[in-house]
C-alpha cells in the first residue's frame, strides 16, 4: 500500500514537471518569442552565407530603385541625344542655307566678272558675240582684203629678217584723269607716249605678240599677259604697269596694224614687212581710239 502511494506521487511529480516544461519552454516559448521579434526565413547562398527575407527584400527594393534610376538616366540621355540631333540638324540646315546663298552670290559675281572679262578680251579681237560664222577659236569673219589669222602652232619662223614699226601710247588717259586709279597717276607720261614709233627688226613668221614681248623686254618696259587657249592667243593685261580697268570699266589695251584693229588675238597676227604696229590704251572700249567694232554690230 505504501509502495502504491509512492508510485502515484512519482507519477504526479512527473506530470507537474511536464506541465511546467510545456509552459516555460518548447513551442509556447518559441511562439512568444515570435511575437516579440520579427520572423524571417533564412536562405543559404552558394557561398554558405545566410541571407534573411528582410535583407532579400531590401536588395529587391534597391534593385528596383537602381532600374528606375537607370531607366530615368537612359530616358534623359535619349532626350538629350534627340535635342542634340535636332540642334545639329538645325545648324546643318542653317549652314546649308548660308552655303547656298554664298554659292549663289559667287555664281553671280563670277558671271559678272566673266562678262566683264569677255568684254575686255574683245579689245584685242577676242570676242564671243557673233556677226556671222566663227572659226573654232570664236573669230568673226575677217573683213575682205584683211589678213587672216595664222595659228601660233602652225607658224614657221625663219631667219629672214624684215623691218616694221612699233609704238606704245596711252594718251587717251590724259583726257580721263578723273577716272584713273590715283595710285597710277605718276605712271602716265606727260605726252602719253610709252614707246615712240620705233623701226625694229623682226623675223618672217613672227607675230605681233612675239615682237611686243621682245621689244618691251629690250626697252625695259613692264608687260604682263595671259594665255587664253580657247582663243589661241595671248591677252595683254598691262603695259608700263597700266592695266585694264585702271581708267574705268571700259579701259584696257588694244592693238592696230596699219590703222586696222584686227578682230583676233595678237598671237595670231603674223607681221609683214613694213607693217606699222601701234599699242593703244582705250578708256571707252575702243571708241575713243578709232575702233568702230561695236558700232558695226
Amino acid at each position: 500500500m505504501k509502495r502504491m502511494n509512492y508510485k502515484w506521487l512519482g507519477i504526479g511529480i512527473i506530470c507537474i514537471l511536464l506541465v511546467v516544461t510545456f509552459f516555460w519552454g518548447g513551442d509556447y516559448a518559441k511562439g512568444g518569442k515570435a511575437d516579440s521579434e520579427p520572423a524571417y526565413s533564412v536562405e543559404e547562398t552558394e557561398n554558405g552565407e545566410n541571407i534573411t527575407d528582410l535583407e532579400k527584400s531590401e536588395d529587391e527594393n534597391s534593385s528596383v530603385e537602381d532600374i528606375e534610376k537607370t531607366s530615368q538616366s537612359s530616358d534623359s540621355k535619349k532626350d538629350e541625344k534627340v535635342n542634340n540631333q535636332s540642334e545639329a540638324q538645325s545648324e546643318t540646315e542653317k549652314s546649308g542655307l548660308k552655303k547656298a546663298e554664298s554659292e549663289e552670290s559667287e555664281t553671280k559675281q563670277g558671271k559678272s566678272e566673266s562678262d566683264q572679262g569677255d568684254k575686255h578680251l574683245s579689245l584685242q579681237g577676242i570676242d564671243e558675240e557673233s556677226k556671222g560664222e566663227k572659226d573654232k577659236y570664236l573669230t568673226d569673219p575677217i573683213p575682205e582684203g584683211k589678213p587672216h589669222p595664222i595659228e601660233p602652232q602652225e607658224a614657221i619662223i625663219t631667219k629672214n629678217a624684215k623691218t616694221c614699226t612699233i609704238s606704245i601710247v596711252c594718251d587717251t588717259i590724259l583726257d580721263n584723269m578723273d577716272d584713273l586709279d590715283p595710285e597710277k597717276v605718276e605712271l602716265v607720261p606727260k605726252d602719253g607716249v610709252i614707246l615712240p614709233p620705233t623701226k625694229v627688226t623682226f623675223y618672217e613668221g613672227e607675230s605681233v605678240f612675239n615682237l611686243l614681248r621682245r621689244e618691251t623686254k629690250k626697252n625695259k618696259i613692264h608687260m604682263e599677259f595671259e594665255n587664253t587657249p580657247i582663243y589661241n592667243s595671248a591677252y595683254i593685261e598691262g603695259i608700263h604697269n597700266l592695266y585694264e580697268f585702271d581708267c574705268g570699266e571700259l579701259s584696257g589695251w588694244m592693238y592696230k596694224v596699219n590703222d586696222w584693229f584686227p578682230n583676233y588675238g595678237c598671237s595670231r597676227y603674223q607681221i609683214k614687212d613694213k607693217d606699222v604696229i601701234v599699242w593703244v590704251y582705250t578708256c571707252d572700249l575702243g571708241r575713243d581710239v578709232g575702233d568702230g567694232f561695236y558700232e558695226q554690230k
